[in-house]
């Protein structure tokens, strides 16, 4: 089965941050099972696994709780190869960030975008294709965005609105003077929303015949690009929809992706994953999230993950990480 892979480009960004805060970066690689060659090479890749393990671990280290921002802020033009360079030379402000959602996959096949247009705002919506995406990686990603759309406009540009799906951080202040836009949070998904003018934005320095000849090279590079099978990372993500005080039993899951239980976990098979598995696996994500970014109780966060009692729960991630809650929390929260 083919693995989701990710870019080094975002390690090496991650390990300047950590560096600036002290981390011995040795130690960070290791934990992560990440050589050192492979995190400096242009071209080199890592798993999603990896860079689950990398990012978790840099977060701990570094006890920075923006870590992601300050990782973003060592983005150069050029990093992204390919992707910088169709930023750099399109037309509008629209046509630069769909070129990044539309070849995401030459970066990191495990994020994915969606896009809706209405006639006053276009939404850029960030899902995953593997595992439940923590607050972090979504303020390096929308931090990322936001900074590339300044560069490549040459305007001090703000989105018209930024949605988290995670709670609103006891420092506010890191969001809002960067981000300089009204921010939601606790919402169903991550989301960046732009106005239609800015979204029709004419950028300085386009170039309509480089643009087609570099637009042409990413769809080559994305033609030849592997791609994990998706069924099982939309599996998850109507996991996480209906775990919010929910049970995300499979039966309503298997509605609402429009077939039959007994469809859904054939499907699930073919991939080598039981329902009850990738529950399990889906709870034990959002539980490390949970305790370590945001304040809620430990009776609160066992509701939003299905279980009725806290003593259920607490069972339940201890059979996960071997720890209970409260320890768990102690030792990894950065709030």
């Amino acid at each position: 089965m083919v693995e989701h892979r990710n870019t080094t480009a975002t390690v090496r960004m991650v390990l300047k941050a950590c560096e600036s805060a002290g981390v011995d970066t040795d130690e960070l690689l290791q934990l992560a099972a990440i050589e050192r060659q492979t995190a400096l090479h242009p071209d080199g890749e890592v798993t999603f696994v990896q860079m689950r393990d990398f990012w978790q671990n840099a977060f701990r280290l570094s006890g920075d709780p923006f870590l992601g921002m300050r990782a973003a802020q060592h983005v150069e033009m050029g990093d992204f190869k390919c992707l910088d360079y169709l930023s750099a030379n399109a037309a509008t402000l629209g046509q630069c960030l769909e070129s990044f959602c539309r070849y995401m996959p030459l970066l990191n096949t495990w994020i994915a975008w969606e896009i809706a247009k209405d006639d006053h705002q276009v939404t850029y919506r960030m899902l995953s294709h593997a595992g439940v995406i923590p607050p972090h990686s979504y303020e390096f990603v929308f931090s990322v965005y936001v900074k590339r759309a300044r560069e490549v406009s040459h305007t001090d540009w703000a989105p018209a609105l930024i949605r988290f799906p995670f709670p609103k951080p006891a420092d506010q202040q890191q969001h809002l003077s960067f981000f300089r836009s009204p921010i939601e949070y606790d919402c169903p998904a991550g989301e960046l929303v732009l106005s239609k003018e800015h979204w029709k934005l004419p950028l300085p320095y386009s170039d309509e015949h480089l643009m087609r000849v570099l637009d042409e090279h990413a769809r080559l590079l994305l033609a030849q690009r592997p791609i994990p099978e998706d069924f099982v990372g939309r599996v998850r993500r109507e996991i996480v929809r209906e775990l919010h005080g929910g049970e995300a039993l499979r039966d309503t899951i298997a509605k609402k992706l429009h077939m039959s239980p007994r469809t859904l976990q054939r499907r699930l098979d073919e991939n080598g994953i039981a329902y009850a598995d990738l529950l399990d696996e889906v709870r034990a994500d959002l539980a490390k999230n949970k305790l370590q970014a945001c304040e809620l109780s430990l009776t609160e966060i066992g509701f939003l993950l299905g279980f009725s009692e806290q003593s259920a729960f607490t069972r339940a991630f201890k059979r996960w990480t071997g720890k209970t809650p409260l320890e768990y929390r102690r030792l990894n929260s950065t709030i």
